[in-house]
């Protein structure tokens, strides 16, 4: 007699549905298919079909999938330095995979990373199935890719290198079976650890393994001269590599005829159980085509008097502050540091009125923000506190800010995996807000993104992002949109109404952008696992578990206020002409920029940690469940 079949249980509500099955069979809630890429030999003697510690199907030579996505995660030993990479690179998903913990086995420890870029490569059969992504390796879809999309893989990966550097795991940027791409994402299948290498090997890396020989000799010249430079020149930094890197894509979009247009939507309401809403956001009304986009989320800290007074003053102050700027006018550095300035300009002025009025501990009012600024291909975000970003494209849906909560600190400090952390009383406690202090206590994240795809910028409250509401819904509200099914204006109506009836503790605002992409050839957006899955599958190897620490670890400090609350009881869920110009800017490029400051480490996920200092307590308690 053939064992039963495995079962899916819902986290919502503890039906156990089939594993093909799609939404719980009894509440209708989409199910949670958590997909863990398993490092280590302990799962070579387990076959497909076959279950770990009652919990984990064996899906593929890696790949398990959890059963019981509503239990806690397996828990970790803080102490271990294997697990350090994954910890303090936390701050760079969606490029970085999250530790979700670790497996015990007879045979060994498996480490399961969550958020890895699975996909029909790596499941048994080459099946195409719901929880998957849509990565492919990246050297196996290049020449699939465009020019501009080419170009912007080559930016993130140097914009990734400091940070691996940091950690000792450098090399994966030059293991063509760990990189893959989802769209415009490139995204790391795991982390290998050693020596690091250095530029002259990743030049020699891209050489070997990249062409634009299909793209024109002029992109292709520039590239070998770029290439060649990495390898020869002791003055190259990745710094000057990001910035010839970013002045080719520029020439790339006026090559390909590239047009940008944003639509925006944006709902703001108080929720069932609020007498008032403290959420402000700006736009405060719909646009259409527009060719420059500000956009902001406030949330009044919950619990604080005043709160909407904060959240008022600072979209008022911001919008003053912000909209005047002429991105492409500006160096990077520039506009990041106008950004800066704006919000500790904002910060200031709630808190000087705190002071005027005598306002203390509780009483001080204070405001997260979650803002973004985009001009043609070029993406601003910054934020402080829990007000999130995210990007929803065709084929999946990343979270671009972390919260600034005591969770996510521990997460960056290795003291424990995001999932361990949230368990904790003030796990999801605020570490800082807009207004609580004085700015040289404050720390705002400022990060910059370049677009080449259609898709949809979401800023919203945690009235709508708790209980992973956006990560649950976004193929039911927002996908429809990319589709042409749905308008802008009915799906950000949709995702209030949808947060009241589920969530219903709090304000909710939301901000959609729909970014428009279009060029001369029409088609950008390309499924690159359906072109693999297709073909012959690669075969990923195992990479060592081992970790080499760096030479001399960096300090990772995080300021917390001590204004502190007692811990409440945690929620249950309700254009330039292309000429031979390029060879000549090129150079001049590689030469002069290789003196530049250092500019903010990009696309997800950079998050500033520099002087942050650690301390226990919280600035503010949660009033909702993460």
């Amino acid at each position: 007699m053939n064992p039963p079949a495995p079962n899916l249980i819902c986290p919502e509500c503890g039906t156990a549905n089939p594993i093909a099955q799609v939404e719980c069979c009894h509440c209708q809630v989409p199910l949670l298919k958590r997909y863990l890429w398993a490092i280590g030999s302990g799962l070579d003697r387990y076959t497909v079909g076959e279950l770990l510690s009652d919990r984990y199907l064996v899906q593929g030579k890696h790949l398990l999938l959890d059963l019981l996505p509503g239990e806690p995660a397996p828990g970790v030993d803080n102490t271990s330095q294997l697990y350090r990479p994954y910890l303090r690179l936390f701050p760079k998903r969606p490029h970085v995979p999250e530790l979700f913990g670790a497996l015990s086995l007879p045979e060994g420890e498996l480490l399961l990373l969550e958020h890895a870029p699975v996909s029909c490569i790596d499941i048994a059969d080459a099946k195409v199935v719901p929880g998957l992504t849509h990565a492919a390796p990246l050297t196996a879809v290049w020449e699939k890719a465009n020019l501009v999309r080419r170009l912007n893989w080559l930016w993130q990966i140097i914009s990734l290198w400091p940070a691996l550097v940091a950690e000792n795991v450098a090399l994966t940027l030059l293991n063509p079976q760990l990189l893959r791409a989802e769209g415009c994402l490139v995204r790391l299948l795991q982390l290998q650890a050693g020596n690091n290498p250095t530029l002259a090997d990743l030049g020699k890396f891209w050489q070997t393994h990249f062409s634009f020989a299909d793209q024109g000799e002029n992109f292709q010249q520039a590239f070998t001269l770029l290439c060649q430079h990495m390898q020869d020149s002791h003055e190259t930094s990745p710094e000057s590599i990001r910035d010839t890197l970013e002045t080719l894509f520029q020439q790339a979009l006026d090559h390909l005829g590239y047009e940008y247009h944003y639509d925006i939507a944006s709902r703001s309401d108080q929720g069932p159980s609020r007498t008032r809403n403290e959420d402000k956001c700006f736009p405060e009304r719909d646009l259409t085509s527009q060719s420059q986009v500000l956009a902001l989320v406030c949330d009044g800290v919950g619990g604080h008097e005043g709160g909407d007074v904060a959240s008022g003053l600072a979209v008022h102050i911001l919008e003053e502050a912000l909209r005047p700027l002429k991105l492409l006018e500006m160096s990077p550095q520039a506009v990041e540091q106008a950004i800066q300035t704006a919000i500790r300009r904002t910060n200031d002025a709630i808190n000087q009125r705190n002071d005027t009025e005598q306002r203390h501990e509780r009483q001080r009012m204070g405001t997260t923000v979650v803002g973004a600024l985009i001009e043609h291909a070029h993406l601003y975000l910054a934020h402080i506190g829990d007000s999130r970003a995210y990007w929803i494209n065709r084929w999946g849906c990343y979270q671009l800010t972390l919260d600034d909560d005591v969770a996510s600190r521990d997460v960056r400090l290795g003291m424990s995996t995001y999932h361990q952390a949230l368990e904790l009383p003030y796990g999801g406690s605020l570490v800082q807000a807009l207004g609580m202090a004085a700015s040289h206590h404050l720390h705002p994240t400022v990060e910059r993104f370049l677009l080449d795809e259609e898709g949809i910028l979401l800023l919203c409250s945690d009235g709508l992002s708790d209980f992973n509401r956006v990560e649950t819904y976004w193929p039911q509200y927002l996908l429809p949109v990319l589709q042409g099914q749905l308008t802008l204006t009915a799906a950000a109506e949709q995702l209030i109404d949808l947060a009241n009836r589920l969530n219903g503790h709090d304000n909710v605002t939301v901000v959609l952008i729909h970014c428009r992409v279009k060029n001369a050839l029409g088609v950008i957006d390309v499924d690159y696992s359906d072109i693999v899955c297709q073909g012959e599958l690669p075969e990923v190897t195992d990479i060592t578990m081992s970790y080499v620490p760096p030479p001399q670890p960096s300090e990772l400090d995080v300021t917390v206020s001590q204004i502190a609350e007692p811990p409440q009881p945690k929620l249950q869920p309700p254009k330039v002409q292309p000429s031979q110009v390029w060879l000549l800017l090129l150079i001049g490029v590689g030469i002069t920029t290789a003196a530049l400051g250092c500019l903010a480490v990009l696309t997800s996920m950079n998050r500033s940690l520099d002087g942050i200092e650690s301390s226990p307590s919280p600035l503010i308690t949660p009033n909702n469940a993460q």
